[in-house]
C-alpha cells in the first residue's frame, strides 16, 4: 500500500542580503569592521521606506494641525492614516488610539489623568518584572496617598507569582500595571488572566507591551485590556509610543474631574475651545 504524497511547499529561504540592504545603518563603519547594533531597548534601526516616508512628510506636508491651508490637512491624512494602521495592530477602533512622545511620556500622561479621581489609601499594583517606565509613572503617585504594593515574582523561572497577585488583590485595588513581556528576562506573562482577575475585583489593567509587540500578535479585544502601550521604533518605526485605551476610558468615563478626557483629547491634539475662544492640545 502507498501513502498519498504530501503537497508540502518549501519555504523560501530569507534573502539576508536583501533584507541588510534595506537598513543603510548596517553600512556603517567602526574601526574598519561593519557596525553590530546589539542594544535592542535603545530601538531598532530604521529601514529606506521609513526614511523616504519622513523624508517626504518633512518636505510636502511640514505643518501643525488645525490649520486651513495644505500641508496642513496633509498631516492631519498621514495622522489619521496612522491612526487606522495602529489600530489594526491592536485589533481595535481609530477613535482608540493616542500617539505620543513614548511610552513613558504616555503613561506619565495617563497615571496623572487617572490620579485624579483616587484617593488616598486607594491601591496599584506594579511588579518588579516591568521596565521602569510601567513602574515609577505610578510609584509617583505615593504623593497623594496612593498605597503602591508590588507583586512578588518566582526566582526560579522569573515568572510573575499569581498567588501572591490574588491574595494581594482586593476592594482597595485600583489598577495593575503589568508588562505583557518582561524586556530583561523575556518573561510572557499571562496578561488575559490577569485582566480578569483585575475586572472581578473592580480595577483596570495598564499593559506594558513595548517589548512584546515586535514579536507577538497583539489582539486587545481578547486581552479586554483597559489600556496597553507600545513603542512604534521598537518595531522599525520613528521614535514615539502609542496607545490603546478603551473609548468608555477615553471618551465617556471621564470619572469625577473629567481626567482622562482632559489627557485624552491633550494626547488627541483635538482643538476643543473654551469659554474664552481658545484651544487646546496639540499633540495626536
Amino acid at each position: 500500500m502507498t501513502t498519498p504524497g504530501l503537497n508540502v511547499r518549501a519555504t523560501p529561504a530569507l534573502d539576508i542580503a536583501w533584507v541588510r540592504s534595506q537598513f543603510p545603518s548596517l553600512k556603517t563603519q567602526v574601526n574598519g569592521h561593519t557596525a553590530a547594533f546589539l542594544d535592542g531597548p535603545a530601538g531598532t534601526q530604521v529601514p529606506t521606506q521609513v526614511i523616504h516616508a519622513i523624508q517626504s512628510y518633512l518636505l510636502t506636508a511640514n505643518a501643525n494641525t488645525g490649520g486651513a491651508f495644505l500641508t496642513s490637512r496633509r498631516t492631519e491624512e498621514i495622522i489619521a492614516h496612522a491612526r487606522v494602521a495602529m489600530a489594526d495592530l491592536f485589533h481595535c477602533e481609530k477613535d482608540e488610539v493616542v500617539f505620543g512622545q513614548n511610552m513613558t511620556t504616555i503613561t506619565y500622561a495617563i497615571s496623572r489623568a487617572i490620579a485624579r479621581d483616587l484617593n488616598p489609601g486607594d491601591e496599584i499594583l506594579l511588579t518588579t518584572l516591568d521596565h521602569d517606565a510601567n513602574y515609577s509613572p505610578w510609584k509617583a503617585l505615593e504623593e497623594k496617598g496612593v498605597v503602591i504594593r508590588q507583586l512578588d515574582i518566582r526566582e526560579a523561572d522569573c515568572t510573575l507569582d499569581l498567588d501572591d497577585l490574588k491574595s494581594k488583590l482586593n476592594e482597595k485595588t485600583r489598577l495593575i500595571a503589568v508588562g505583557y513581556a518582561s524586556n530583561s528576562v523575556g518573561t510572557i506573562n499571562p496578561v488575559a488572566e490577569i485582566t480578569r482577575l483585575a475586572h472581578a475585583a473592580g480595577a483596570m489593567i495598564y499593559v506594558d507591551a513595548v517589548h512584546y509587540a515586535p514579536h507577538g500578535l497583539i489582539d486587545v479585544r481578547t486581552l479586554d485590556c483597559d489600556f496597553l502601550v507600545c513603542s512604534p521604533y521598537k518595531f522599525f518605526g520613528p521614535h514615539m509610543g502609542a496607545l490603546y485605551g478603551k473609548r468608555q476610558h477615553l471618551r465617556a468615563g471621564c470619572g469625577r474631574h473629567g481626567g482622562l478626557c482632559q489627557q485624552s483629547a491633550h494626547l488627541h491634539g483635538e482643538r476643543r475651545v473654551t469659554q474664552h475662544g481658545h484651544h487646546n492640545g496639540q499633540w495626536f
